[in-house]
């Protein structure tokens, strides 16, 4: 389900032609499925790239923007880790002895 659109698969062919697909993409499926229309045809999806807001990016911004090497996204990923880490101090803050603040 993407963007409130449904894939109805009809036959055996289609699930395995879906879950190989999903495999081979992991993360990524859902974008794909949105912006691929080599996938579009093969699940005869009518095109929702055209809902898709980030249409109106060059593939430089795109790169920029959207990329997992992104400024946004490597401060993201080290806000992640920074909640994780601080998330680990307070579960295992009574082991300490010493009583220093997390």
């Amino acid at each position: 389900k993407s963007n409130s659109e449904s894939i109805m698969l009809s036959s055996w062919k289609e699930i395995v032609q879906l879950d190989f697909i999903r495999h081979c993409l992991q993360g990524g499926f859902q974008i794909q499925i949105m912006t691929n229309p080599t996938l579009q045809a093969i699940f005869s999806i009518p095109s929702i790239a055209t809902n898709n807001s980030n249409d109106h990016y060059s593939q430089l911004e795109k790169r920029l923007l959207l990329s997992k090497n992104s400024e946004a996204s490597k401060q993201a990923y080290i806000d992640r880790n920074k909640k994780r880490r601080v998330r680990n101090n307070i579960k295992n803050h009574f082991i300490t002895t010493d009583g220093d603040d997390i």
